[in-house]
């Protein structure tokens, strides 16, 4: 299983299994944008 995470920073935090396999640091603007970007990708399969 995979799991992502946003933590304050903004730092994009990647599981794979339990296990942290990736971080990205993020811009404020990145963090915004993946978050609207999953919104919508979420509200699309409604």
């Amino acid at each position: 299983m995979m799991l992502v995470t946003i933590r304050p920073g903004p730092v994009l935090h990647i599981w794979r299994n339990g296990q942290e396999v990736a971080q990205v640091a993020l811009s404020t603007g990145a963090a915004l944008a993946l978050l609207a970007d999953l919104a919508q990708a979420v509200r699309g399969r409604a």
